[in-house]
């Protein structure tokens, strides 16, 4: 079947008409809605991601640091023998002097306990002495934790346990930090706060890591 002319430059028209102005104005403006709300959905998923992240991270920084300041305070005790009573009472277990050279930075405190030789069987020989040290010292911009381990006058190890810090952590006790015998801190807090990480601004986040001394 053959269109006449008229009909067949009818079909012609409509096969060559376009989008009207109207369709192309409305069309432009709900995709901008709608790329607006996806721009929206995606900056809060990257926001979201990072704020999520940099908390995984300080969580894990201030677990590092925690498990090194409880295992130390609970071991300090400094005993030495009493003739007299014949018993070993304890002695100034923090905020001690350490006998070993300490590397440069702000001290913090030193926490200090006895240590018998398990190869030397003699019941007279005094025990060494361990302490361990807490100190900061500049790195990257910030402060780093730094935590300083002796037996006498001998390094043990130095690490690092926590990192862009903003000031010099303070420690407190339940009782004077610096008592002896049955005054010695049962509790002692370290109080710590650092830069968010990977945070281009002055953020920073609070943490106190608590630990009870075992020793009676």
């Amino acid at each position: 079947m053959q269109l006449n002319p008229v009909h067949r430059g009818r079909a012609l028209r409509e096969r060559e008409d376009g989008f009207t102005l109207v369709e192309l104005v409305m069309t432009v403006a709900i995709l901008g809605i709608i790329t607006a709300g996806l721009f929206s959905v995606v900056l809060s998923y990257f926001r979201t991601t990072v704020d999520t992240q940099s908390r995984i991270t300080e969580s894990q920084s201030v677990q590092f640091a925690a498990a090194y300041w409880q295992r130390d305070v609970a071991s300090i005790g400094v005993r030495h023998y009493d003739p007299a009573t014949k018993t070993y009472p304890l002695q100034r277990s923090v905020g001690v002097t350490p006998a070993c050279s300490l590397p440069a930075g702000t001290p913090v405190t030193t926490l200090a306990w006895s240590e018998y030789d398990p190869g030397n069987l003699d019941s007279t020989a005094p025990p060494g002495t361990v302490t361990v040290s807490y100190l900061t010292r500049p790195a990257e911009g910030s402060s780093e934790l730094v935590r300083v381990r002796c037996t006498g006058i001998d390094v043990d190890s130095t690490l690092v346990v926590a990192r862009s810090l903003d000031s010099v952590p303070t420690v407190t006790c339940d009782v004077a930090c610096g008592g002896v015998g049955s005054a010695v801190p049962t509790f002692v807090d370290l109080h710590l706060s650092a830069f968010e990480p990977g945070r281009n601004d002055t953020t920073s986040y609070t943490a106190t890591l608590s630990g009870e001394r075992r020793q009676s």
